[in-house]
């Protein structure tokens, strides 16, 4: 769900390097900030001539030359190659460190960044996360156990998304950033708090933290969400849900993973379906990928590439069936199915084409 609004921090307005900046640098500043689909990592899609159409008279070259002032002044990080911009100061700022729950989903954003530039200024905002001011007593859990502090919930999100952008922990004694201010050449502290009232994040994680359509390297796995004290508590269930994210987080020596737990489309995902192939039902493609790879628990090392495979071998299989001019898929019974019921059995022969290309190249 994309955010409803995007608050400002009024220190905004005594900052000496905000106040450094011309009216209109601070205008796009703000624009990107209050932007529906910035995510907890302060990610966004670098979409120029989008936003030129948000102000009469406004050009993409314009734009181009605004977001060079600011990412040189250090409030923005920007890559023309992976069409992605970050807000450098949001998670910290936007107090998104401060509640492990949207920490979770951050790490999930963050995953989502294929730039190795916007990802080396990430991790830095991590290093500046005042850890000693989070809680360090035990949670409460409903059954009456213990639970890791929200501190330790913290350093376990931050570890993972190291362990991801495979970067050693520059901080093992645990003790954090003694530095909250920033120094001079640092980012200044203007991102406006998008964070929502205790209970859990209702923001945007850019599509709901599904994977850049553009991503060149194969991303790394996805984290499970931190477990609540609910599920800490719960038994069995508990121990699924630890596993499976103990699975999924983990790096592989072959770099292989199961399919992330909150893989589904997002926007991006949608839009290039829509140009590449039109007439294509990206929801229901989406769906059938999911469900398959899933029940198989097959392991890859890029599923967006995964998934950008399925929707084409599903448009050529389309395509074949609209050349042969008809809707009806023969069964090997002698059975005749039309409409939805054809294309369901289209897709079941799609699944086993796949499998029997998988088993060819794991054999």
């Amino acid at each position: 769900m994309a955010r409803g609004h995007g608050r400002i921090l009024t220190s905004a307005w005594d900052d000496d390097d905000f106040l450094d900046l011309d009216e209109r640098e601070q205008r796009l500043y703000l624009f990107l900030i209050s932007q529906p689909n910035l995510n907890h990592a302060g990610l966004l899609d670098l979409t120029l001539r989008r936003w030129a159409r948000k102000a009469r008279g406004l050009t993409v070259a314009d734009i181009e030359k605004l977001i060079a002032t600011l990412d040189e002044a250090r409030f923005i990080v920007a890559d023309y190659d992976t069409e992605e911009l970050l807000i450098r100061s949001f998670v910290r700022n936007d107090g998104v460190w401060k509640q492990p729950k949207v920490m979770g989903a951050m790490v999930s954003g963050a995953l989502e960044i294929s730039s190795r530039r916007l990802r080396g200024a990430l991790l830095a905002e991590m290093d500046r996360i005042p850890l000693e001011e989070l809680s360090n007593e035990p949670a409460k859990l409903r059954n009456g156990d213990s639970g890791p502090s929200i501190r330790q919930q913290v350093i376990d999100h931050i570890e993972v998304l190291r362990r991801a952008f495979h970067t050693p922990d520059p901080d093992p004694s645990r003790r954090g950033s003694v530095t909250p201010s920033a120094p001079p050449s640092a980012p200044p502290s203007v991102t406006p708090s998008d964070t929502p009232a205790e209970g859990g994040p209702k923001g945007s994680t850019r599509g709901h933290a599904g994977t850049h359509v553009r991503a060149a390297p194969a991303p790394a796995p996805a984290p499970a969400p931190y477990p609540s004290p609910e599920e800490r508590g719960c038994g069995g269930e508990a121990n699924q849900i630890e596993a499976r994210a103990a699975d999924t987080a983990a790096p592989r020596p072959d770099g292989l993973h199961l399919i992330p737990d909150d893989f589904h489309l997002n926007d991006t995902m949608r839009r290039w379906v829509a140009s590449t192939f039109p007439g294509l039902d990206p929801d229901f493609e989406t769906e059938q990928f999911v469900s398959h790879f899933r029940a198989e628990g097959r392991r890859k090392r890029n599923w967006h590439e995964a998934w950008q495979k399925w929707i084409r071998d599903s448009a050529q299989y389309a395509s074949k069936r609209r050349q042969s001019g008809s809707n009806v898929v023969d069964l090997a019974t002698g059975q005749r199915l039309t409409g939805t019921d054809a294309k369901v059995a289209a897709h079941s022969a799609l699944t086993e084409q796949l499998r029997a290309l998988e088993n060819r190249e794991t054999s």
